[in-house]
């Protein structure tokens, strides 16, 4: 196990799943976890990345709130995302603990499709499920009933723990939440995660045939520091 002590700076990983045996791809690029009210020295790493990488379409599942946020500032981070199948974000628990004022309009004016407890056809044979957040909102699993049985699905939502009411009715679930752990011993698992992540630290998981993919997430909360857990932004390939 490689010690990280660079956690202030962006690690990017590359990941690949073959879902049908169709000939298309889709290059989503995964943020989770922004915690920040402005573009500084991290996000700016994160923004030059997302340029270099060309996503076709970016997913943001959650928690962009920070205590003392500034507005203006956030309409200039969300209005630097930008993909050409679109930028979807979900509620995560700290728009309920933080709330961000105006904040679907905020989305709205970035061209950000705020997909908490919603639905969207990406393609053909791909349909995108988002959840609010399963702490402190309340997410709505009947949404699934409006998506053809017959196409492949992929879920957006905040708290990893919530994979467990969507195992068999989801292709891939995006999540964030808990930081890889944030401060991590070498050798050691994570020491503390928030509730609502539950084994789904980071990482890939799989269950009933549904797979899930966490992020360690991009910024910190509680307390503003990482060790041996660098932030993170996944590129993830499908092919369907």
């Amino acid at each position: 196990m490689a010690i990280d002590f660079h956690t202030n700076t962006l690690v990017t990983t590359h990941h690949s799943k073959k879902l049908a045996q169709g000939h298309r791809k889709i290059k989503i690029a995964h943020v989770t976890d922004l915690h920040s009210g402005k573009i500084g020295r991290l996000e700016k790493q994160l923004f030059y990345v997302l340029v270099e990488e060309k996503p076709d379409v970016i997913f943001i599942t959650g928690d962009l709130a920070t205590p003392n946020g500034d507005i203006e500032e956030y309409k200039k981070l969300l209005k630097k995302f930008k993909a050409p199948k679109g930028v979807y974000f979900v509620y995560g628990n700290w728009e309920y603990w933080e709330p961000i004022k105006g904040l679907d309009q905020l989305l709205l004016d970035a061209n950000i499709l705020n997909l908490t407890n919603k639905t969207k056809k990406l393609d053909e044979n791909l349909w995108l499920v988002g959840f609010d957040d399963s702490e402190t909102g309340s997410p709505n699993l009947e949404i699934l009933s409006e998506i053809p049985s017959n196409t492949l699905k992929l879920a957006l939502f905040h708290s990893p723990q919530f994979f467990e009411s969507l195992t068999g009715k989801i292709n891939i679930g995006f999540a964030g939440h808990g930081h890889g752990g944030q401060i991590r011993i070498p050798f050691l698992n994570a020491l503390w995660v928030p509730a609502g992540t539950g084994k789904f630290t980071e990482g890939w998981f799989e269950k009933a045939g549904s797979h899930l993919f966490v992020s360690r997430g991009i910024g910190t909360s509680i307390l503003p520091i990482r060790f041996n857990c660098s932030p993170e932004l996944a590129i993830i390939t499908i092919e369907y």
